[in-house]
C-alpha cells in the first residue's frame, strides 16, 4: 500500500464494520484500527473530535486515507480509492465487455453489483459454474442450464421491467431512472426444485 496511512474509524458493535475490517483483512491491508467505543473516554473524546473533522454525523464505518474519506460499508469504493483489484474487478470489466454491446448494462449501484458478481464467482467455486447468485442451484449444470448468468430470463425480464431479477443486469433507462423501477417477478417455474 501506498505512504498515506489508512485509518478505519469502526464500533465493535456495528456489523458493517466488521464486514468492511474483514475485507481489509483479507486483502491484507495495512491500516491504523481506532474501534471508538472501545477506547478509554478521554481517547473517545480525542477519537470523535478527529473523525468529525471528516466525517461531521459520526457515523460508521469512516475510511480516511489522505484526504479521500469513506462513510458507510462501500467495499468496492474502497478498493477503487486503494487501488486493489481482485477477480471481480477482472470479471466486472469481462462482462461489461461483452453485455454492454447487447445492450445489456450492469446496475450504477456498484457496491450491489459487485456484491452480485462476488456471489456469481462464489458459485462458481461451489458448482463449477456461475449461476444465479439469486436462485437456488442444484449443482447440476444441466437442471440448472435456465439459471446459468446471464440466465435465459434476463431478456425477457429486461424488455419488461429494464433490469433482470436479481437486479444485475439492467436497460440503460433502467440505470438513468427514465423508467420506473419494478421488483421482478420470479419467471422460473416451481417445478425446477421438486
Amino acid at each position: 500500500m501506498a505512504e498515506k496511512p489508512l485509518i478505519f474509524y469502526s464500533l465493535s458493535t456495528c456489523g458493517h464494520c466488521e464486514v468492511t475490517k474483514k475485507m481489509l483483512d483479507d486483502l491484507d491491508l495495512e491500516y491504523h484500527p481506532i474501534v471508538v467505543d472501545l477506547l478509554p473516554p478521554d481517547e473517545k473524546e480525542k477519537a470523535v473530535q478527529e473523525m468529525i473533522k471528516s466525517n461531521p454525523r459520526c457515523t460508521f464505518p469512516t475510511l480516511i486515507y489522505g484526504d479521500k474519506v469513506i462513510i458507510g460499508m462501500k467495499l468496492q469504493e474502497i478498493k477503487d480509492m486503494l487501488g486493489v483489484r481482485t477477480e471481480v474487478d477482472d470479471l466486472y470489466d469481462t462482462l461489461r465487455k461483452i453485455q454492454e454491446p447487447k445492450g445489456y448494462y450492469f446496475n450504477r449501484d456498484k457496491e450491489k453489483t459487485f456484491q452480485l458478481l462476488r456471489a456469481l464467482l462464489v458459485n462458481k467455486d461451489r458448482y463449477g459454474y456461475m449461476s444465479c447468485p439469486c436462485r437456488l442451484a442444484t449443482g447440476d449444470r444441466e437442471k440448472d442450464k435456465d439459471i446459468l448468468c446471464p440466465c435465459v430470463y434476463r431478456e425477457p425480464d429486461v424488455r419488461e421491467f429494464g433490469s433482470c431479477y436479481c437486479n444485475l443486469y439492467v436497460s440503460d433507462e433502467w440505470n438513468k431512472g427514465a423508467i420506473e423501477r419494478h421488483l421482478v417477478p420470479e419467471r422460473r417455474s416451481a417445478e425446477h426444485y421438486q
